[in-house]
């Protein structure tokens, strides 16, 4: 593994937690591009993403680093997830247990988004303790029984990581399997 950069995609529905997944672990300030949000909304969050969030995790000094790009959550600023998605590494994809009005849309996004970018995913399920409730969650969605998920409370800093150390080992996996793969071992 020569190139220890990996591009993380961070997304998912409206208000699920992605700003705060970047801001909890990021280890270098959070480039955000958060306005007051204004209508309807304005009952749901003070503030919201127009373009996208931006921060960094690092480990083994520097050696292996994350850069997390967390795309905005209403619909009309969707078309910056097709402008953030391009050379991703993994998803991280972002889910409210406590807003299930919004998992229904969100599997479709969720299954779309894999569909297109062939690259592995972890389901975050914020506001969430109960692994089983967050699997079911997740199930809901259309991930597979094999799909990472973690259980996390985003507004944590310890819950965040907890997603980040999935994150690297669901990618740390892909990549192994891809090296395998390309060195023949892993063809029978």
């Amino acid at each position: 593994m020569s190139d220890h950069t990996f591009k993380i995609l961070v997304t998912g529905p409206y208000a699920a937690g992605k700003t705060s997944l970047i801001q909890s672990v990021s280890q270098t300030e959070v480039i955000s591009t958060d306005v007051v949000t204004s209508g309807d909304e304005s009952a749901v969050k003070a503030h919201t993403t127009v373009a996208m969030d931006f921060g960094t995790y690092a480990i083994d000094d520097n050696d292996v680093r994350l850069l997390l790009f967390g795309t905005p959550g209403q619909p009309r600023f969707r078309f910056m997830t097709n402008i953030l998605k391009g050379d991703v590494d993994i998803v991280a994809f972002v889910l409210d247990a406590e807003a299930p009005a919004t998992h229904a849309p969100a599997g479709v996004e969720l299954r779309s988004l894999l569909a297109d970018l062939q690259v592995p995913a972890v389901i975050a399920v914020n506001r969430c303790d109960d692994l089983q409730a967050a699997r079911r969650i997740a199930r809901s969605l259309g991930a597979a029984d094999s799909q990472p998920v973690v259980p996390c409370q985003l507004n944590d800093a310890d819950s965040g990581r907890e997603v980040v150390v999935e994150i690297l080992v669901t990618l740390l996996t892909h990549v192994e399997s891809n090296a395998l793969v390309a060195s023949g071992a892993g063809v029978a």
